[in-house]
């Protein structure tokens, strides 16, 4: 028996092996990706969001209404999902905002959503004479 004749199988047994090992890692960094991408879109829906609940002269109620319409808003418009209605909390002269967003799944055991907050504070206006 030649040598060629007993390495016949050989190899396809080793891409057998290796194969799915490298779609395996391919599938685990398009996950990461998708996870760390649907992170900033939480954190920036929540920044905008806190950025438009901190606006000077309105309520506490229209303060929780726009938070909410904007970071919904900026979700949407990411072409993200969100998971839970963001919340918007006003109190002691403070904005906060948490957004969670739903994370596209390929891999069973990564996180299905991912949340973000941002704190702000509220906007005063001060009259020219007040300073």
């Amino acid at each position: 028996m030649s040598l060629s004749q007993r390495d016949k199988g050989e190899t396809s047994a080793q891409v057998v092996l290796v194969v799915p090992v490298i779609i395996l890692i391919l599938m685990l960094a398009i996950q990461a990706g998708l996870y760390f991408h649907t992170s900033n879109v939480a954190g920036a829906a929540a920044a905008q969001g806190a950025t438009a609940a901190s606006s000077v002269k309105i309520t506490s109620s229209m303060a929780v209404q726009l938070g909410q319409t904007s970071a919904s808003n900026f979700v949407t418009s990411a072409g993200a999902q969100l998971f839970a209605t963001p919340l918007v909390v006003v109190s002691a002269g403070m904005v906060s905002v948490t957004v969670q967003v739903k994370v596209p799944r390929i891999i069973p055991f990564f996180p299905s959503s991912v949340g973000r907050s941002v704190i702000e504070p509220l906007e005063r206006f001060t009259f020219e004479v007040n300073r």
